[in-house]
């Protein structure tokens, strides 16, 4: 399955990107989104999966990573 998942980040107007992967993200994930370390916070289909390949939405919130 291949999953096609739109990233937003909350507080951040135009920081977002749409990303193809082989597993499913999930909530308190860890991820880089435009570069920057942000925390998943919701997961959502955004349509059901069709053929081969699945529709996700993940909004996120920046996190500070730890020096």
């Amino acid at each position: 399955m291949i999953y096609k998942v739109s990233y937003v980040v909350i507080g951040k107007p135009h920081l977002g990107e749409i990303v193809n992967l082989e597993a499913p993200p999930r909530v308190g994930d860890r991820v880089q989104v435009g570069g920057e370390p942000c925390e998943v916070i919701e997961v959502i289909d955004l349509i059901p999966p069709r053929e081969n390949f699945a529709y996700l939405h993940v909004t996120c919130r920046p996190v500070q990573e730890k020096k």
